[in-house]
């Protein structure tokens, strides 16, 4: 019964009742005024006969009897035509006045929808004037169908104007193609090589409009091999983010940046419960989910290509020792290995919430203005990473061959080792620069990212690639509703819901410019300052960072050359481990013991100390079976550096410094699943709350790690000046203890300056604190430049853009003879108005 009525909806009325509706919003001044009723006399009809509706108003409910035929003029159109909207498609028992659909349709685009709460407040309030509704909840169902209709006819005007105004669109474009073609036919005359007639204009029709699209064709034809416009992007794009797309001539960038950034990310609260069915199929008019078949023939191809004979092969033949930089790649092996088990284990909660949901996340693609281009629906457990390729396919499929695209992702650098190494993509490579998104780039090794971050790779400017939280945060008041909504009633809103935002986003696009183009200015003055103060040429800047970057994206050497030595630090590094969680069981056993601790902290330590103790018995096995496993030179190396006390303390602080990375990581991972989880039910609700509490209880941990690992520091520093140091030693920094729980790129965590083994002349990167700086000063700069071009770029193309569509407009408003019509063209005319007073 529901397809069936929805069927009727779709294909029988919606298309309709856009004219009445059009001129019913021309005629009221866009409901300013009241609509008279505007029902038709009875007909002659034998099965003709009038049916009594119930109209709900803001201020009453009324009953008025409206004339009904299945032969004749359909209900809904003579209702839409008084300013009321049906509940049903042919005989409606109820209906709703527009101004207040309206109202709740622009209510619920900046509130979670809740008809229940509506329909309730309404009957109350109306119910207060008198005025009541028979029957056990007479108007939700009823008013919820109305709306959901109403909202497809509003949607199904701005899909016929946008088609009027691609239709002009089109004519403008063969128009600027045949301008060109005529100046070129005109040079060939002038030197007498002429080798074509030019074909006469095609004639308009008998109205006297000429028909753009055939005037396209004939145009194709005509003018083939002359100069042509400019490539654009796609009108689905260029409709999207007018700043990034929206340019009808060539972009040109400086410092060869790709033309577009985009960043990708999934947000695993937008979840939808299993439903054991779905409610009628209902898609938007301009949606921007990409749709299930092209991502299942994604998934088929990637599924495909990574089971394949040859692939098999090559896992069969790699060996897990063997360091080294796969083809295409510009981080080593054990680099990009240690990214992706890092990113693996903090998705291993996300996994385990995803039982009982038929659609499990929602992956985005966004522009770095905040507007959406493509939503892709995930049912699978996990971030794959066909529905990350699918939506970077379409994009391609949407700019010309010359454009090149910046894709900001969380794990970018293990998405593009996929398409390297199994050949996803392949036609698009050479087109795209890849970064990580700089707020997830703690979960990276530092040898990737002094590849992949934003701030330290070339092209991505200012831009953070962290769009993304700030839109799936725009929307988490839906998580809720379109959680136990219908399969594609929650598909419907998010995408009448990021239409909506992307709206807002384009009418805020000048102010954004100028914002973005004063921290430019700001940044850049620091940075420009900063060095000043240092002393040092961008020659020998540049120059020092190019050594720096190949020397900490080198292969580790061979395991067999570096046995004796790892195995040496590996058995410090187990004992320093031991040592760490003896005192993490001292400490628990004194809070349990101390007769002054309240009764909170020994349930806390009660919980946490079979942990430790657990901790501390794995620990201790694992000692004992490496200090087992040690060979002679292991062992006498090992003597050695015990009796060394600068040694000693070095190896003992490059394993505090591993083990606080390891903490302050995961920490990371923990509060950024917290801030992500936006509406939760009661149980894991409970869960966050023990996690965020476990988490202020390890902090005081971490920072004495941090002290500990300052005192050696100051150890080392005094046992080179007093000359007990190997020569050319290098004294550790120390860890900023108020910048500890940041984990941004240039913070101290990540460097092991000084730790490492000993280097005969150090070079300056490594040495000079006045270069490390001056570099980072330089890399700032370079991303200011970038920032400047790109920002002056957008400008260009949001210009081009705004002229376009007003010539466009102007066109159509010229020759529309519609009044229904060319109000809607008047409305759009006034939004570009505003969008330029802005």
């Amino acid at each position: 019964m529901k397809e069936l009525q929805a069927k009727n909806w779709l294909e029988k009325v919606i298309p309709r009742l856009v004219q009445p509706y059009m001129e019913l919003m021309q005629k009221t001044e866009d409901l300013r005024r009241a609509a008279p009723l505007g029902m038709r006399a009875r007909c002659e009809c034998t099965l003709s006969q009038q049916i009594t509706v119930l109209v709900v108003r803001f201020d009453r409910i009324e009953e008025i009897q409206v004339p009904y035929c299945t032969k004749c003029e359909l209900v809904a159109v003579q209702l839409v035509r008084s300013g009321l909207f049906p509940c049903a498609p042919f005989r409606p028992s109820l209906a709703v006045d527009i101004k207040m659909l309206d109202f709740v349709t622009r209510l619920f685009l900046r509130v979670s929808p809740n008809h229940t709460a509506w329909c309730n407040t309404l009957e109350d309030y109306l119910g207060s004037q008198g005025y009541h509704v028979h029957g056990t909840d007479p108007l939700r169902r009823r008013f919820a169908n109305a709306l959901m209709w109403f909202n497809s006819l509003q949607n199904a005007v701005v899909a016929q104007v946008k088609s009027v105004l691609n239709t002009f669109r089109i004519g403008q474009q063969t128009g600027d193609k045949e301008t060109a073609g005529r100046a070129a036919e005109s040079e060939r005359e002038e030197k007498e090589i002429r080798t074509s007639e030019v074909r006469p204009e095609p004639l308009g029709d008998s109205a006297g409009i000429e028909d753009p699209k055939r005037r396209a064709v004939e145009n194709a034809e005509s003018h083939d091999g002359l100069p042509e416009p400019a490539p654009r992007a796609s009108e689905y794009l260029r409709s999207r983010c007018p700043l990034c797309f929206g340019s009808t001539t060539t972009p040109n960038l400086n410092n060869g940046c790709p033309t577009v950034v985009v960043c990708v990310d999934a947000c695993f609260t937008h979840k939808h419960n299993d439903q054991n069915g779905r409610d009628p199929r209902r898609i938007h008019p301009d949606t921007m989910f990409i749709s299930p078949d092209k991502v299942q023939e994604m998934e088929d191809h990637v599924e495909a290509r990574r089971n394949s004979r040859d692939a098999k092969r090559s896992r069969h033949l790699e060996s897990p020792d063997d360091d080294h930089i796969e083809p295409g790649m510009k981080v080593p092996k054990s680099v990009l290995d240690g990214c992706g088990n890092s990113f693996e284990a903090a998705n291993g909660t996300a996994k385990s919430r995803a039982k009982g949901f038929d659609e499990r996340a929602l992956a985005g693609m966004f522009c770095p203005h905040g507007s959406c281009l493509f939503l892709v629906t995930m049912s699978s457990v996990g971030e794959k990473q066909h529905y990350i390729l699918v939506m970077l396919q379409t994009l391609f499929n949407g700019i010309p061959d010359s454009w090149t695209v910046g894709f900001l992702y969380d794990v970018a650098c293990q998405v593009e080792r996929s398409c390297r190494k199994w050949g996803f993509l392949a036609e698009y490579m050479e087109r795209i620069v890849w970064g990580v998104s700089v707020f997830h780039a703690y979960g990276h090794e530092w040898g990737c990212q002094v590849v992949y971050h934003p701030r330290k790779c070339k092209g991505f400017g200012l831009c953070d690639g962290e769009t993304c939280e700030r839109c799936w945060h725009a929307i988490s008041r839906l998580i809720a509703y379109t959680r136990v909504a219908g399969y594609y009633i929650r598909l419907y809103t998010l995408d009448s819901q990021f239409h909506f935002n992307n709206k807002q986003t384009l009418l805020n696009a000048g102010t954004w410019l100028r914002r973005k183009l004063r921290q430019c200015e700001s940044r850049r003055r620091a940075a420009k300052g900063e060095l000043e103060r240092t002393g040092q040429s961008t020659t020998i800047l540049r120059e020092q960072w190019a050594n720096q970057v190949a020397s900490q994206t080198k292969p580790l050497p061979r395991q067999k050359k570096q046995a004796a030595k790892t195995a040496v630090e590996e058995t410090f590094r187990l004992r320093k481990n031991v040592e760490l969680y003896e005192q993490r069981v001292a400490d628990l056993e004194a809070v349990l013991l101390s007769n002054y601790s309240r009764t909170d902290q020994r349930a806390m330590a009660g919980e946490d100390i079979q942990k430790a103790k657990a901790d501390l018995v794995k620990a201790r096995e694992s000692l004992a079976k490496q200090e087992k496993s040690l060979g002679i030179p292991e062992r006498r190396q090992l003597k050695h550096l015990m009796e060394s006390p600068f040694l000693t303390k070095r190896m003992n602080a490059l394993s505090l410094k591993m083990r606080l990375r390891e903490r302050l990581r995961a920490r990371k991972f923990e509060l950024d699943r917290l801030e992500r989880s936006y509406r939760k039910q009661r149980s894991e609700q409970r869960l966050d709350d023990h996690t965020r509490d476990a988490i202020q209880r390890r902090e005081p941990g971490i920072t004495n790690l941090a002290s500990k690992y300052n005192k050696l520091c100051d150890d080392m520093t005094d046992l080179i000046r007093r000359h007990q140091a190997p020569n050319f030693a290098i004294a550790p920094k120390k860890i900023d203890r108020q910048s500890l729980f940041d984990l941004d790129v240039d913070e101290e965590i990540w460097q092991d300056v000084g730790l490492d083994e000993d280097i005969d002349n150090p070079p300056l990167w490594l040495c000079n604190e006045e270069v490390r700086r001056g570099i980072r000063a330089v890399l700032e700069l370079d991303r200011c430049d970038e920032e400047t071009s790109r920002l002056q770029a957008q400008r260009k193309a949001l210009q081009e853009w705004f002229m376009d569509e007003w010539y466009t407009l102007e066109a159509a408003l010229e020759q529309t003879r519609t009044a229904g019509l060319q109000h809607q063209l008047m409305l759009r005319r006034k939004y570009l108005l505003k969008l330029y007073t802005n």
